[in-house]
């Protein structure tokens, strides 16, 4: 996938309105690929969107400025051990400079009801839009509702907050095919932002 290095022509908001995604291992760089995202003047809770919501009503979440987060060694080694056991290629170095020195600002920490930590949501938001760009999450719930969850709460809480967008990064038959269900969901295709046709 082609890449482009935008620090100094684009904002942050002008590039995520390009299609454009940033590069996990360098802030500076955004690549093209089908970028996807929720419009948010068209949000509304679908029975499926409800259905997760009260599928997973047994986790709850805490967001705090990601800045504030203690990226400590016992955090790098459960998220190493779930990105393993998941058969993800997601070197911990990649993890720690998300967590640590990237564009990303808010942090979605998730626990069962037990209390128990089993999700982490990085994301990005501004005044006007929102990324959930990475989500790591305990095994044992990959092929439950959660991940979804991690996906549609961070939707809800940037309609919320009045945003305009929150993109949700890629897209294809492949990859993140659930998110043709979110609020608003459109896709970027032939230098537009388009409707799936479900």
């Amino acid at each position: 996938m082609p890449q482009y290095n935008l620090k100094n022509t684009n904002t942050i908001e002008e590039n995520y309105s390009l299609g454009l995604l940033p590069q996990r291992n360098n802030p500076d760089f955004w690549y093209q690929d089908t970028s996807c995202r929720s419009n948010l003047s068209n949000f509304q809770i679908s029975s499926e969107n409800r259905r997760i919501l009260n599928k997973t009503d047994d986790f709850c979440s805490k967001v705090i400025d990601l800045k504030d987060f203690i990226f400590s060694h016992q955090i790098q080694k459960e998220i190493f051990s779930w990105v393993k056991e998941l058969g993800w290629d997601f070197p911990i170095s990649s993890t720690k400079l998300i967590f640590t020195n990237h564009i990303f600002n808010r942090l979605y920490i998730w626990t069962n009801d037990k209390g128990q930590t089993v999700a982490y949501s990085v994301c990005y938001f501004s005044k006007n839009i929102s990324h959930i760009a990475y989500v790591f999450y305990n095994p044992q719930y990959c092929h439950g509702n959660l991940p979804i969850r991690l996906v549609l709460q961070t939707i809800i809480d940037s309609h919320e907050k009045g945003l305009g967008f929150c993109y949700l990064g890629r897209f294809s038959n492949e990859t993140g095919y659930y998110k043709r269900n979110m609020p608003g969901f459109e896709y970027f295709s032939s230098n537009n932002w388009v409707k799936y046709d479900k």
